[in-house]
């Protein structure tokens, strides 16, 4: 699925060259491919992914998990059949960033299907370092999802907070929000919830969140949930939402953190000192998965039962099938999961039933 117009739409293409392998990069064959809102912005050229640096003509996907068919002489690290999914991420393993342990901001960073080929397609070309080999519990459509509720991961840990017995309130009950209720929740905390579509709200009260309503009101109806605290202990923003950010300044107990994890590209008007000092806020940022930390701590919980990102997908289809895709994220639709290789057998069955919701 290649985007080459600086225009919206994709090309459907059966004969796209497959690039040859160079030192330290392995082919995979991909099992499974999610759809998220850059794929959307990517389709419609949008201006978050101009912005990102998007190079035409490129594959485009990203979320993705498949098993290595190929890998180049030097490679070490991988063998032919290891099952992996993939850092979207592709940093550059020598800059300031990348030296000091935080790749996932590098400085000379490409993106997956937005600077490099990505993968929507039968077969992707990547660095081996990109690749975090699977355990046996993880299927494949689980492990295209470990990117994207990787975000809410490194989002949590990048709070620092023990959230045994806390009180956390995510904001926006998409993809990486239900991520974070479960991971927050598997951590031990009780969690509250905003989202305005009913549908997303009733994922998030299904999957253990105390959903709370937006807008008047919000701010004394979370002191009442929190007792003597007058607030929650962490505020994981995972909408974009400008207001929502704004509010979840305002529902945080003193001396207790905020992180910003949904894009927005509107500027935030902040009272240092009612926030910052008085109140002894921490505002952070959260971008992408600490690598491999965010893998690994995901990775167990998820092995283990404790989260369960099968939750989160709503469709399955064919990879041909993307611009249907793109089109339901505008709906109800919470994870829809492409299937390059066909959808197999086993879920074909449990798709139609989801496509027909």
């Amino acid at each position: 699925m290649l985007k080459t117009e600086p225009a919206p739409g994709f090309d459907l293409v059966d004969d796209h060259r497959e690039k040859e392998l160079a030192a330290g990069e392995v082919r995979v064959e991909v099992g499974a491919v999610s759809v998220c809102g850059t794929d959307r912005e990517t389709y419609e050229y949008g201006p978050a992914v101009r912005d990102l640096g998007l190079r035409l003509p490129v594959v485009t996907g990203h979320e993705c998990a498949g098993t290595v068919v190929e890998t180049a002489a030097d490679v070490t690290t991988l063998r032919i059949g290891d099952r992996v999914a993939v850092e979207t991420h592709v940093a550059c393993g020598d800059c300031f960033q990348c030296r000091r342990d935080n790749a996932h901001n590098c400085l000379r960073m490409d993106l997956l299907g937005l600077t490099v080929d990505g993968a929507f397609a039968e077969r992707v070309v990547l660095p081996a370092s990109t690749c975090f080999r699977l355990p046996d519990e993880l299927t494949l459509e689980a492990a295209a999802l470990l990117e994207p509720a990787g975000s809410a991961m490194h989002a949590v840990q990048r709070s620092g907070l023990d959230l045994t017995g806390a009180h956390v309130l995510v904001s926006g009950a998409g993809p990486i929000g239900l991520a974070a209720l479960q991971i927050a929740r598997a951590k031990g905390a009780t969690v509250l919830v905003v989202e305005p579509n009913p549908h997303r709200s009733a994922m998030a009260v299904a999957l253990g969140g105390t959903t709370v309503a937006p807008g008047d009101g919000l701010t004394e109806r979370v002191r009442e949930l929190t007792g003597a605290a007058e607030g929650v202990d962490l505020v994981l923003e995972c909408s974009g939402a400008l207001p929502a950010l704004e509010a979840g300044l305002e529902v945080t107990r003193r001396e207790g953190t905020v992180v910003s994890v949904g894009l927005t590209n509107r500027p935030l008007t902040l009272n240092a000192t009612r926030h910052l000092i008085s109140r002894g806020l921490t505002l952070k940022g959260s971008f992408g998965r600490h690598i491999w930390d965010s893998w690994t701590e995901l990775t167990g919980l998820v092995a283990a039962g404790s989260v369960d990102l099968s939750r989160l997908v709503s469709h399955r289809m064919e990879l041909e099938d993307v611009e249907t895709a793109i089109d339901l994220l505008t709906g109800d639709a919470c994870k829809v999961v492409l299937y390059p290789q066909g959808v197999p057998d086993q879920l074909r069955a449990t798709a139609e039933t989801l496509s027909a919701r």
